[in-house]
């Protein structure tokens, strides 16, 4: 079947499955960029990435780690064993043990970039399996793509597609369409309506983009309590475009201030996204996880008050008050740039397909949207964190992006955001216009009032 596509260039490549060692098929696959006008990306040897993430290794990878001799030269073992998976080894600092003093991977100093393990290679992108091929995504915890640094999108695709083609998949089996909500099935055509209009809300610059982000989290909202059951196909889309039109109403009034018990959620929700799995936490015996489990239940009570010491959240150099984290003032400078990056992030998140099904959790597409709009006051709390621990008066760029970054690397990928108990979060915060009132006050947008 093929997916309806918006915008999105397809590369042709071909990835060969085996189910023996006697015989092959060989597939012409495609791969689906996300649509992200003014996306650029290029790697700036920063580092990042080699000291923030954990590596995993396929077992020909681990080989050839094996065969290149490393263990004498860098003083310890290159690859360790964490759980089931063999994962690239670090240094105490975080550092990968391959990065060396000009932040140069060795395996690429010495055997060139396609020595590398895939994992380094395809890095800040992800791909997975869809309807007839693969989904590309984008991630934006690395600096360069959050500040749109290097060359269009575009110019990758063919690069993408040879990295995709090394891949130790099968072929891709058909993607499962996910839920409208909760028990309501979706039609592929239904999925790709709504992120059409979305994105297309969403890219109208005639007005500001607080005015764009808060109609499309009502009209979420306004959808979720929808009879959908009956008006499915072309008039789903009739509906869902008239109730974008009614959240977008200029008489539409602006939220009231959050409620302390909608606050003190969304200090929860902040909590849970800036969690962060290290190599040590995957290396750390049962009585170590025990510990750190409970300094997280802690922690997560503190969140919850919201008074006294917020505890240091990862990367954190020194203690600040939940009060100084809530005084921060929104940003003064770059406005028009933190737009842009906030921007870039959602429109990669929903052209992309990361938000909802199998892209977040299996979550149904507007439940998975509205955690998306929610994760706007989620960057925002995270960026005057990051102001007030630098002891700025204002948020600045960096603390936006470094925000993004620690929200983006959550999404997808810490299972505590998938569960139950998240989703019923959700759906509280979804009640009487929660969500806007907390993008509101919390959205690092220049643009809103104070």
């Amino acid at each position: 079947m093929t997916p309806v596509v918006r915008n999105r260039r397809p590369v042709a490549l071909v990835i060969a499955r085996s189910n023996n060692s006697a015989m092959s098929e060989t597939h012409a696959l495609p791969v689906f960029m996300p649509a992200i006008p003014r996306q650029r990306w290029a790697c700036h040897s920063c580092g990042n990435c080699c000291r923030t993430l954990v590596g995993h290794l396929f077992e020909e990878e681990r080989r050839r780690l094996d065969e290149q001799a490393w263990s004498a030269e860098l003083g310890v073992e290159p690859y360790v064993r964490a759980g089931r998976q063999w994962v690239l080894n670090k240094h105490p600092d975080g550092a990968c043990v391959f990065l060396d003093e000009n932040n140069r991977c060795r395996i690429h100093a010495r055997y060139g970039e396609a020595a590398k393990p895939l994992a380094c290679r395809i890095f800040p992108f992800h791909v997975r399996p869809v309807h007839g091929g693969w989904q590309a995504s984008l991630r934006f915890d690395c600096p360069s793509v959050a500040a749109s640094q290097g060359e269009p999108l575009a110019q990758h695709h063919a690069w993408l597609g040879e990295l995709a083609r090394t891949l130790d998949h099968f072929a891709p089996a058909a993607e499962v369409t996910p839920d409208l909500r909760r028990g309501l099935a979706a039609a592929p055509r239904e999925v790709a309506t709504i992120v059409r209009l979305l994105t297309r809300r969403l890219e109208d610059r005639r007005d500001s983009l607080r005015h764009r982000i808060l109609a499309a989290a009502r009209a979420t909202d306004l959808l979720q309590g929808a009879q959908l059951e009956n008006v499915r196909g072309r008039r789903f889309g009739e509906l869902a475009a008239l109730l974008l039109r009614v959240a977008d109403d200029d008489g539409s009034p602006l939220p009231a201030p959050p409620r302390p018990r909608q606050r003190a959620m969304l200090r929860q929700l902040v909590f849970a996204h800036a969690e962060h799995v290290s190599l040590d936490m995957l290396l750390a015996g049962r009585i170590a996880n025990w510990r750190q489990r409970w300094r997280q239940l802690r922690a997560a009570r503190c969140f919850r008050r919201g008074k006294g010491l917020v505890p240091r959240l990862p990367g954190a150099r020194r203690d600040v008050t939940f009060q100084r984290v809530e005084a921060v003032p929104r940003p003064k400078e770059r406005g028009r740039e933190i737009e842009d990056l906030l921007l870039r992030y959602l429109l990669a998140r929903i052209d992309g397909h990361s938000c909802f099904g199998d892209g977040y959790y299996g979550w149904p597409v507007l439940t998975g949207l509205s955690a998306l709009w929610l994760s706007l006051a989620v960057i925002g709390w995270l960026a005057r964190y990051s102001a007030a621990q630098a002891e700025r008066g204002h948020m600045a760029f960096d603390d936006v992006a470094a925000a993004v970054g620690t929200v983006d690397r959550a999404a997808s990928r810490l299972p505590a955001l998938g569960t139950v108990a998240e989703r019923a979060r959700l759906a509280y915060l979804s009640r009487e216009d929660g969500i806007a009132s907390l993008i509101a006050a919390y959205a690092p947008l220049p643009s809103l009032p104070a």
